[in-house]
């Protein structure tokens, strides 16, 4: 991973090898993901799916809540898991409420050729006007890009063609990797900061980004939506071995105790980077290089961020 400040000398880049990992990430389109999820799903055999259908009731009681689909379908259960999005039913019917700001920024995404090989390597440059990152896909010369623009800059970005796009993309991304060539539309979406006030009501719980929403700028949405996941399912797992009812909020506090405090931990830090690069006093910004580069240098503090990052 190689990320520079667009205003100035300040880099820092961040190597799989230098930590004993094969790799720091991993890109996979979002289908790949869940068609995976499907097969290893229809391979218990007493799971059923349900498709294209949305949630019109639910209703908690002593010992099962029920819900009820819009095909008409009832399901009862001990623990109903609300992992449907930022714009969560589940957590609306619930009236969990939110703090939310806006980061008065849209994400543009496409996926992108670029003339020389990424080399499997993450590409980030931070503007004033938000972070452009080029994420390697395993076709050597295909990237998703992530672009994240002040809203006023990107609305005007997203009614342009994908020529004119893929020419303004090179552009703000100093030619790192030669020529770039748009392959897919690019289309846009508003980046929030939300935090549920509870991750837990009454056989109800939420994980990823029905519970929580960060900014895009490192990558770790997804991340910490797994952790939710791994942490709740520990924990069910531990609960059902004690005979313990896994339905109950009192016993799934340590789930939202662990997770609620991580997820904050992290949201504040992209918040806190995305002003920091966003600033363009120059005694900012001559800090901000020094610090990136001085951190470059320095392998243990290197090696503690990126495990952080990577949940080891």
């Amino acid at each position: 991973m190689k990320v520079w400040d667009a205003d100035g000398t300040g880099k820092i880049e961040f190597s799989a090898a230098k930590i004993a990992q094969p790799n720091l990430g991993v890109i996979v389109e979002n289908r790949v993901i869940q068609a995976a999820l499907l097969k290893r799903i229809q391979a218990f055999g007493n799971v059923h799916c349900s498709f294209g259908l949305e949630l019109e009731q639910m209703a908690s009681f002593d010992d099962h809540v029920e819900v009820n689909l819009s095909d008409g379908s009832q399901y009862k259960s001990r623990l109903l898991i609300g992992a449907d999005g930022a714009n969560s039913i589940v957590r609306q019917k619930l009236g969990i409420k939110s703090k939310q700001t806006s980061y008065e920024q849209i994400a543009l995404v496409a996926n992108v050729k670029t003339e020389l090989p990424h080399q499997f390597t993450a590409w980030q440059r931070f503007t004033p006007t938000g972070p452009v990152a080029f994420l390697p896909l395993p076709n050597e010369n295909l990237c998703s890009v992530v672009w994240s623009l002040d809203q006023q800059k990107a609305d005007i970005l997203q009614t342009i063609s994908k020529k004119e796009f893929a020419n303004k993309l090179q552009y703000a991304f100093e030619s790192k990797l030669g020529k770039v060539t748009a392959v897919s539309k690019h289309f846009g979406f508003p980046l929030v900061k939300r935090h549920t006030q509870s991750y837990l009501e009454h056989r109800v719980a939420l994980v990823g980004d029905a519970a929580h929403t960060i900014h895009p700028l490192a990558g770790q949405g997804v991340n910490l939506g797994f952790q939710d996941v791994t942490c709740l399912s520990e924990l069910i797992s531990k609960l059902y071995q004690q005979q313990r009812d896994f339905g109950l909020k009192q016993n799934l506090r340590p789930f939202e105790r662990e997770r609620k405090t991580e997820n904050l931990v992290m949201q504040n830090a992209m918040s806190a980077f995305k002003n920091l690069f966003a600033n363009q006093s120059m005694p900012v910004t001559l800090i901000r290089n020094f610090a990136m580069s001085a951190l470059d240098n320095l392998p243990i503090a290197k090696d503690v961020l990126i495990k952080k990052a990577m949940g080891l």
